[in-house]
């Protein structure tokens, strides 16, 4: 009965690690409400989990916020600029999409789909590895660039993952309202957690 009890039983640890992810994905979401945050909560929020593999976790509120505060100013200007350029592109897709036209449109389509997968996997490193490295936005940039075709298998995986909320939104209906309470409970911090082991691979 008092082996069943072990505060090291893996069912604890399991369950001590899913209550920092929870709380992790609590502080991601309440510290992006002012959008241009977001970005420093993402650099926090992977770096949380990273600590957790490396076993420097020492709470989700000292860790999260440790980082956020380190991130902040650096990562502003990044998230912008990321912003403006993902959300015109994601117009566009919607835009082109929605005229179901051919030819001209078929083409200026495709080249947008590109720019966007390319965007995506920009995403995939900047905030949580580049990011802590410091220098300008094209400098960041272009080493993100590096390591996601550098590690394209895990790039892949990376980036659908991340794009799960996004799809949940575009698609609607049931999707969306089974995903919205995932994401509000645990997805983003679950998320990060599983592609920090990836990224911890990568770099």
């Amino acid at each position: 009965m008092m082996k069943k009890l072990n505060i090291d039983n893996p069912f604890f640890n399991f369950m001590g690690r899913l209550a920092d992810i929870v709380l992790l994905n609590l502080l991601f979401l309440v510290c992006s409400l002012p959008v241009i945050t977001i970005g420093a909560s993402l650099a926090a929020l992977y770096q949380s989990c990273d600590d957790m593999a490396e076993g420097e976790f020492i709470s989700a509120f000292r860790n999260f916020f440790g980082t956020f505060r380190k991130q902040f100013k650096k990562s502003i200007r990044i998230w912008l600029v990321f912003l403006a350029t993902g959300c015109l592109l994601i117009f566009d897709i919607l835009f082109l999409g929605g005229t179901g036209g051919r030819n001209v449109w078929s083409v200026v389509g495709i080249g947008v789909g590109c720019l966007f997968v390319l965007w995506e996997m920009i995403f995939c490193y900047i905030f949580p590895v580049v990011l802590k490295k410091g220098g300008g936005v094209m400098e960041m940039s272009k080493e993100s660039m590096l390591l996601a075709v550098r590690n394209f298998p895990y790039t892949i995986i990376m980036a659908l993952l991340n794009m799960i909320p996004l799809l949940s939104f575009i698609l609607g209906g049931r999707i969306l309202i089974s995903a919205i309470p995932i994401y509000l409970l645990f997805g983003f911090g679950l998320t990060a957690y599983i592609n920090t082991g990836f990224l911890r691979r990568c770099v």
